[in-house]
């Protein structure tokens, strides 16, 4: 049986990964929305940079999206308007249908994760960026 913080690290890599395939396909809209979703994951794994990351991508691309509200993606997750659009997100796509979706689009992960050090970098990996790329969200949270 998995661990939650391990189902978290799936969850965190099944919504970067839906993520990057929804960009590929231009359906920019469906990625932000995963990537807002990867970024809770990110933040209940203490990850705040691969979170902010997130933020940064979909304010990018949508600059009046609820997210602009706060000043990181963690600050967002303590409000009640944040935690209502969550709902509605998890709704869509709860974890089990992000699963599903993945193995449509044929995506194989593996033993992706025993590649990388830590949790931040397999992160920064799928989101395309390195760990000093990331450091423009602060330092690192773990060592």
């Amino acid at each position: 049986m998995m661990g939650f913080m391990a189902s978290l690290a799936d969850q965190l890599a099944t919504y970067l990964h839906l993520a990057r395939a929804s960009e590929l396909r231009g359906r920019l809209h469906v990625r932000d929305r995963l990537l807002v979703l990867a970024a809770v994951s990110a933040v209940q794994l203490k990850l705040t940079r691969i979170a902010d990351c997130c933020r940064q991508r979909v304010l990018a691309h949508n600059p009046t999206h609820l997210l602009r509200r706060w000043p990181t993606f963690a600050a967002g997750c303590d409000d009640p308007e944040f935690a209502h659009f969550l709902r509605h997100l998890w709704r869509r796509y709860p974890p089990e249908r992000a699963e599903r979706m993945l193995v449509t689009l044929g995506i194989e992960r593996g033993q992706e994760r025993a590649a990388y050090y830590s949790d931040e970098e397999f992160g920064a990996a799928l989101l395309g960026v390195t760990l000093s790329d990331l450091d423009q969200f602060g330092p690192a949270d773990h060592p």
